[in-house]
Protein backbone atom coordinates (compact mmCIF):
# COMPACT_ATOMS: atom_id res chain seq x y z
CA UNK A 1 0.00 0.00 0.00
CA UNK A 2 3.36 2.49 1.34
CA UNK A 3 4.61 1.53 -2.25
CA UNK A 4 1.53 1.83 -4.33
CA UNK A 5 0.99 5.64 -2.90
CA UNK A 6 5.00 6.67 -3.25
CA UNK A 7 4.51 5.40 -6.75
CA UNK A 8 1.45 7.82 -7.41
CA UNK A 9 2.95 10.82 -6.14
CA UNK A 10 6.13 10.35 -7.72
CA UNK A 11 3.42 9.69 -10.94
CA UNK A 12 1.88 12.67 -10.65
CA UNK A 13 4.97 15.00 -9.84
CA UNK A 14 6.75 13.97 -13.34
CA UNK A 15 3.24 15.01 -14.83
CA UNK A 16 3.81 18.43 -13.31
CA UNK A 17 7.18 19.06 -14.38
CA UNK A 18 6.05 18.03 -18.07
CA UNK A 19 3.23 20.41 -17.74
CA UNK A 20 5.69 23.36 -16.37
CA UNK A 21 8.38 22.35 -18.87
CA UNK A 22 5.64 22.72 -22.15
CA UNK A 23 4.74 25.89 -21.02
CA UNK A 24 8.09 27.76 -20.71
CA UNK A 25 8.90 26.09 -24.31
CA UNK A 26 5.49 27.47 -25.48
CA UNK A 27 6.40 30.92 -23.98
CA UNK A 28 9.87 31.04 -25.06
CA UNK A 29 8.91 30.73 -28.79
CA UNK A 30 6.02 33.18 -28.14
CA UNK A 31 8.93 35.62 -26.96
CA UNK A 32 11.15 34.43 -29.57
CA UNK A 33 8.29 35.17 -32.32
CA UNK A 34 7.88 38.74 -30.87
CA UNK A 35 11.21 39.84 -31.19
CA UNK A 36 11.08 38.54 -34.46
CA UNK A 37 8.58 40.55 -35.54
CA UNK A 38 9.98 43.61 -33.79
CA UNK A 39 13.57 44.17 -34.97
CA UNK A 40 16.12 47.35 -34.07
CA UNK A 41 16.20 50.96 -35.84
CA UNK A 42 18.46 50.74 -38.91
CA UNK A 43 21.79 52.83 -38.14
CA UNK A 44 20.01 55.72 -40.09
CA UNK A 45 17.00 56.08 -38.15
CA UNK A 46 19.09 55.77 -35.00
CA UNK A 47 21.55 58.39 -35.84
CA UNK A 48 18.80 60.55 -36.94
CA UNK A 49 16.54 60.39 -33.86
CA UNK A 50 19.89 60.98 -31.60
CA UNK A 51 20.62 64.27 -33.31
CA UNK A 52 16.91 65.53 -32.94
CA UNK A 53 17.44 64.26 -29.18
CA UNK A 54 20.93 66.85 -29.67
CA UNK A 55 18.68 69.82 -31.17
CA UNK A 56 16.22 69.91 -28.64
CA UNK A 57 18.65 69.45 -25.44
CA UNK A 58 20.59 71.98 -26.61
CA UNK A 59 17.75 74.63 -27.31
CA UNK A 60 16.66 73.55 -24.14
CA UNK A 61 19.91 74.23 -22.47
CA UNK A 62 20.12 77.94 -23.94
CA UNK A 63 16.43 78.59 -22.94
CA UNK A 64 17.38 77.63 -19.26
CA UNK A 65 20.00 80.02 -19.39
CA UNK A 66 18.09 82.81 -21.22
CA UNK A 67 20.73 82.60 -24.31
CA UNK A 68 18.67 83.07 -27.61
CA UNK A 69 20.26 83.58 -30.89
CA UNK A 70 20.25 87.01 -32.08
CA UNK A 71 19.29 86.97 -35.57
CA UNK A 72 17.74 83.75 -36.13
CA UNK A 73 15.70 85.36 -39.20
CA UNK A 74 17.18 86.52 -42.43
CA UNK A 75 16.53 90.12 -42.86
CA UNK A 76 13.48 90.47 -44.69
CA UNK A 77 11.88 93.82 -44.29
CA UNK A 78 10.43 95.53 -46.71
CA UNK A 79 7.91 94.93 -49.69
CA UNK A 80 3.91 93.72 -49.34
CA UNK A 81 2.63 92.27 -46.43
CA UNK A 82 1.87 89.37 -48.03
CA UNK A 83 4.88 88.89 -49.44
CA UNK A 84 6.62 89.33 -46.14
CA UNK A 85 4.16 86.64 -44.65
CA UNK A 86 4.96 84.14 -47.88
CA UNK A 87 8.95 84.47 -47.33
CA UNK A 88 8.14 83.51 -43.48
CA UNK A 89 6.11 80.67 -44.62
CA UNK A 90 8.81 79.47 -47.00
CA UNK A 91 11.37 79.39 -44.45
CA UNK A 92 8.90 76.22 -42.30
CA UNK A 93 9.89 78.02 -39.19
CA UNK A 94 8.50 75.40 -36.28
CA UNK A 95 8.73 75.11 -32.82
CA UNK A 96 11.81 73.75 -31.40
CA UNK A 97 10.56 71.24 -29.42
CA UNK A 98 7.45 71.08 -30.69
CA UNK A 99 4.97 72.63 -28.26
CA UNK A 100 7.48 74.72 -26.49
CA UNK A 101 6.06 78.10 -28.31
CA UNK A 102 9.63 79.29 -28.56
CA UNK A 103 12.49 78.28 -31.23
CA UNK A 104 14.62 79.71 -34.26
CA UNK A 105 12.38 82.07 -36.02
CA UNK A 106 9.24 82.11 -33.46
CA UNK A 107 11.62 84.20 -31.05
CA UNK A 108 11.82 86.60 -33.00
CA UNK A 109 8.15 87.36 -33.20
CA UNK A 110 8.00 86.95 -29.50
CA UNK A 111 11.01 89.10 -29.00
CA UNK A 112 12.05 86.18 -26.49
CA UNK A 113 9.00 85.45 -24.85
CA UNK A 114 7.85 81.89 -25.09
CA UNK A 115 4.15 82.41 -25.61
CA UNK A 116 1.13 81.66 -28.12
CA UNK A 117 2.52 83.32 -30.85
CA UNK A 118 -0.03 83.97 -33.54
CA UNK A 119 -0.50 87.94 -32.49
CA UNK A 120 3.01 88.00 -32.41
CA UNK A 121 3.69 86.85 -36.03
CA UNK A 122 0.93 89.14 -37.52
CA UNK A 123 2.78 92.02 -35.48
CA UNK A 124 6.34 90.94 -37.06
CA UNK A 125 4.91 91.17 -40.29
CA UNK A 126 3.15 94.46 -40.05
CA UNK A 127 6.54 95.79 -38.53
CA UNK A 128 8.21 94.41 -41.35
CA UNK A 129 6.15 95.82 -43.75
CA UNK A 130 5.86 99.22 -42.14
CA UNK A 131 2.62 98.79 -40.75
CA UNK A 132 3.33 97.98 -37.17
CA UNK A 133 0.96 98.22 -34.52
CA UNK A 134 1.30 100.80 -31.85
CA UNK A 135 0.80 100.97 -28.11
CA UNK A 136 1.91 97.29 -27.63
CA UNK A 137 4.64 95.44 -26.20
CA UNK A 138 8.92 95.68 -27.47
CA UNK A 139 8.60 99.23 -27.82
CA UNK A 140 4.83 99.06 -29.24
CA UNK A 141 4.53 96.95 -32.08
CA UNK A 142 3.99 93.56 -30.73
CA UNK A 143 0.45 93.01 -29.54
CA UNK A 144 0.68 89.58 -27.94
CA UNK A 145 -3.31 89.00 -27.69
CA UNK A 146 -6.05 88.60 -30.35
CA UNK A 147 -8.47 90.51 -28.48
CA UNK A 148 -5.52 92.82 -28.58
CA UNK A 149 -5.71 92.57 -32.29
CA UNK A 150 -9.13 93.01 -32.59
CA UNK A 151 -9.81 95.67 -30.17
CA UNK A 152 -6.87 97.89 -32.49
CA UNK A 153 -8.27 97.47 -35.52
CA UNK A 154 -11.99 98.30 -33.45
CA UNK A 155 -10.63 101.12 -32.46
CA UNK A 156 -9.67 103.14 -35.12
CA UNK A 157 -12.55 101.85 -37.63
CA UNK A 158 -10.99 99.40 -39.76
CA UNK A 159 -12.47 95.80 -37.81
CA UNK A 160 -15.44 94.65 -40.24
CA UNK A 161 -17.04 91.60 -39.08
CA UNK A 162 -17.63 88.62 -41.13
CA UNK A 163 -20.62 89.17 -42.55
CA UNK A 164 -19.98 92.44 -43.67
CA UNK A 165 -16.35 92.47 -44.45
CA UNK A 166 -14.96 92.70 -48.03
CA UNK A 167 -11.24 90.95 -47.25
CA UNK A 168 -8.38 91.86 -49.08
CA UNK A 169 -4.59 90.48 -49.33
CA UNK A 170 -2.81 92.04 -46.44
CA UNK A 171 -5.83 92.10 -43.58
CA UNK A 172 -5.88 90.33 -41.06
CA UNK A 173 -8.49 87.78 -40.11
CA UNK A 174 -9.40 87.23 -36.40
CA UNK A 175 -11.05 83.95 -35.39
CA UNK A 176 -13.33 83.24 -33.00
CA UNK A 177 -11.44 80.89 -30.79
CA UNK A 178 -8.81 82.85 -30.33
CA UNK A 179 -6.25 82.56 -33.52
CA UNK A 180 -5.22 85.24 -35.93
CA UNK A 181 -3.33 85.19 -39.62
CA UNK A 182 -2.45 87.13 -42.73
CA UNK A 183 -4.84 86.87 -46.02
CA UNK A 184 -2.85 86.08 -48.50
CA UNK A 185 -5.59 86.24 -51.27
CA UNK A 186 -9.77 86.02 -51.05
CA UNK A 187 -13.12 85.06 -53.05
CA UNK A 188 -16.40 85.69 -52.12
CA UNK A 189 -15.95 81.72 -51.27
CA UNK A 190 -12.17 81.06 -50.27
CA UNK A 191 -9.77 82.94 -47.95
CA UNK A 192 -6.23 81.68 -48.49
CA UNK A 193 -4.43 82.37 -44.85
CA UNK A 194 -0.71 82.42 -43.90
CA UNK A 195 -0.84 81.93 -39.93
CA UNK A 196 1.44 81.56 -37.18
CA UNK A 197 1.65 79.25 -34.18
CA UNK A 198 -1.06 77.06 -36.60
CA UNK A 199 0.18 73.47 -35.77
CA UNK A 200 3.13 74.89 -33.77
CA UNK A 201 4.36 76.63 -37.31
CA UNK A 202 3.96 79.61 -39.53
CA UNK A 203 1.70 77.43 -42.51
CA UNK A 204 -0.80 78.53 -44.95
CA UNK A 205 -4.37 77.57 -44.50
CA UNK A 206 -7.18 77.27 -46.67
CA UNK A 207 -11.19 78.00 -45.53
CA UNK A 208 -13.79 77.49 -47.84
CA UNK A 209 -17.30 79.00 -47.54
CA UNK A 210 -15.81 81.51 -45.08
CA UNK A 211 -18.84 83.75 -44.77
CA UNK A 212 -20.69 80.74 -43.25
CA UNK A 213 -17.89 79.68 -40.98
CA UNK A 214 -18.55 80.84 -37.35
CA UNK A 215 -15.28 80.06 -36.43
CA UNK A 216 -14.02 83.81 -38.46
CA UNK A 217 -14.80 86.71 -36.50
CA UNK A 218 -14.01 89.18 -38.84
CA UNK A 219 -11.26 91.04 -40.74
CA UNK A 220 -8.31 93.98 -39.90
CA UNK A 221 -7.72 96.33 -42.13
CA UNK A 222 -3.76 97.81 -41.61
CA UNK A 223 -3.23 101.31 -41.58
CA UNK A 224 -0.67 103.68 -42.75
CA UNK A 225 -0.51 105.93 -39.44
CA UNK A 226 -4.39 107.36 -39.63
CA UNK A 227 -4.92 106.29 -43.20
CA UNK A 228 -6.10 102.14 -44.05
CA UNK A 229 -4.10 100.54 -46.39
CA UNK A 230 -4.74 100.93 -50.27
CA UNK A 231 -4.69 97.37 -51.70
Amino acid sequence: MLARRRGQATTEWIAVLMACTVLATVGLKFANARLVTMPPLSPMMAEVGQQAAGQRDAFGAMQTFGLFPVASLPSIEGGSIVAIAERLERLHIVEVPSGSNTGPGIIDFTDGNAEAWCADFVSWVLRAAGRPFTGGASGGWRLAWTLDVRGWFSERGTFRDRLVADPQPGDVVWFTFGHVGIVRRATPTTIDTIEGNSGNAVRARTYYGWRLNSNIGGFGRPIDGNTPVEH
